[in-house]
């Protein structure tokens, strides 16, 4: 049987290192640069949703700075209604007076009405002023907030257009204010009309003093209501002042927002930037490692002819790890085959036969002969009482592969196994071949030495005899010291002979253990086959 071994590789996984490492170190490098632009991509679109929110809030600011503005025109046109309304009532109650009184007294009390209408008109400028003061504020504010953000610009031209609606209400206003400045001419000219009617209302005097009373009361009530509306208006307006108040600091929070983002928006350009040198350290990263992967890579072309030169290597290991024969290394160029042919190897045991078995001795030498790669020359012996030379009488034959091994098996299975086993005959005539070149002794056998020389006159006359086991222990011994003194001495031209054994299933553990010792002593290999 041949044992085969997986080659190392050590030098592939070493490779398998190299690339790893360096397809590790582009991968982090991209994911590093991937994570630090996504982070920055992030950080943009939260900049940008900031100033979007600061944007709407803004525009509300403004929506609510509007309907303040609604409001405060709709109380003042309210103002303006209750201020006609009063004036016709003072007018009433004046021209009552005058009907009562003296025509002057009713020339004083219109001078007086026309005074606090020109008060009013006063106080109507003067909010006004308030207003458009407002407005350029809200105006500042809205071009400020265009100068700070440019991704605002439709929802500013949204702002223009209601400050310019703001613009066409306080236009509105002035006319209103107009209006009420005509009013106060017409005013001036009913005055000059009362001075004309003065004396046609003298007449009228008593018939009006009846309606005096009940106009008195009605004023009464006008003056409470007038006092109502007056404390509502005030209300009003101070609620008024607080909304605009509000969305003033609603606007300045806005515009802190909008700064916010501008400063966010500069960070986040700013981390571009850096994450764009850091990007191109990267690529310079990469480019030295690419550099380094190009090295590798000419590393790799002389480590591939180092792997070249292993394969080689590995080949010659495989050939001589298949030139074994179950743990026997196949060597030798001048070996000789002993084939043991005793009468046990063609038994199972000491009483059973076994046609089987010696075919299969034969087929294990051919195996062995063809598991020899440097075999040049070979010979076989057979030996069992005697040793017999298998080819002519001793000169090495050629070894010309399936050729030689076909014409051993044929010669082999000629023999029948007979008598006892004479192991000292066979090892001497093979060593007589060691002048000739001869380094490997292949022995096939099943059992210990039972004849040839080694006994004592003694142990050769011993009654009763000595036993087989017995002579094999005291045979054996012989063989392994003539082999160390004598036939497998060192020499100084040559090496010693090696003896590889094989040996075929037997009962006895001495018979392994003289094989072994005898292979062990001599430079080789034991390996014994128990089972058929």
């Amino acid at each position: 049987m041949r044992v085969r071994h997986k080659p190392p590789t050590l030098v592939s996984m070493w490779m398998l290192d190299v690339f790893c490492c360096a397809l590790g170190c582009v991968t982090l490098l991209f994911l590093l640069n991937s994570r630090m632009a996504t982070d920055a991509v992030q950080a943009n679109r939260t900049a940008l949703l900031d100033l979007e929110s600061t944007d709407k809030r803004l525009a509300a600011a403004l929506t609510s700075l509007e309907s303040t503005r609604l409001q405060l025109t709709g109380e003042v046109q309210e103002r303006g209604t209750l201020a006609a309304r009063v004036t016709e009532l003072e007018g009433v109650r004046l021209r009552l007076t005058d009907e009562a009184r003296t025509a002057s007294e009713q020339l004083k009390l219109a001078r007086t009405e026309r005074e606090e209408t020109a008060a009013k008109l006063a106080r109507a400028r003067d909010d006004a002023k308030v207003a458009q003061a407002r407005l350029d504020a809200t105006q500042l504010a809205l071009n400020a907030a265009e100068k700070k953000s440019d991704a605002t610009a439709k929802e500013l031209a949204t702002a223009r257009a209601q400050s310019a609606d703001a613009d066409d209400l306080l236009k509105k206003r002035q006319k209103d204010i107009d209006a009420l400045a005509k009013k106060d001419a017409a005013s001036a000219t009913q005055v000059d009309s009362l001075q004309r009617l003065v004396r046609a209302k003298d007449d009228e005097r008593l018939a009006l003093e009846t309606r005096l009373a009940a106009t008195r009361k009605e004023l009464t009530d006008a003056d409470a209501r007038l006092r109502a509306a007056q404390k509502d208006f005030d209300a009003q307006l101070a609620a008024a002042k607080a909304a605009a108040k509000a969305a003033a600091e609603e606007l300045a929070a806005a515009k802190a927002a909008a700064k916010a983002a501008a400063e966010e928006v500069a960070s986040a350009k700013t981390g571009a930037a850096k994450t764009g040198e850091q990007l191109a350290a990267a690529q310079a990263q990469i480019k030295d490692l690419s550099k380094k992967v190009d090295d590798a890579n000419v590393n790799i072309v002389d480590l591939q002819g180092d792997k070249a030169k292993l394969a080689d290597k590995f080949n010659r290991l495989q050939r001589d790890a298949d030139a074994r024969f179950a743990g026997i290394a196949m060597t030798g160029k001048r070996a000789v085959f002993l084939v043991d042919m005793s009468g046990s190897m063609g038994k199972r045991d000491l009483s059973s036969l076994d046609e089987t078995k010696w075919p299969l001795v034969v087929e294990t030498v051919c195996k062995v002969m063809r598991s020899i790669p440097t075999l040049e020359q070979y010979q076989a012996i057979v030996f069992s009482s005697e040793a017999n030379w298998v080819f002519g009488t001793g000169e090495w034959q050629p070894f010309a592969g399936e050729k030689s091994v076909e014409a051993v098996s044929a010669a082999l299975l000629k023999v029948k196994p007979k008598d006892d086993t004479n192991m000292y005959a066979a090892l001497d005539k093979a060593f007589s071949l060691r002048a000739g070149g001869l380094d490997t002794i292949y022995l096939f056998s099943d059992g210990l030495p039972t004849s040839g020389p080694g006994l004592t006159r003694a142990q050769q006359t011993a009654n009763p005899p000595l036993s087989e086991p017995e002579l094999g222990v005291i045979l054996g011994k012989h063989i392994r010291e003539t082999l160390t003194r004598t036939w497998n001495r060192p020499l100084p031209t040559q090496a010693r002979v090696r003896i590889n054994s094989v040996g075929f299933y037997f009962d006895s553990p001495d018979v392994g253990a003289f094989l072994w010792s005898l292979s062990r002593e001599n430079d080789g290999s034991f390996v014994g086959m128990s089972r058929p």
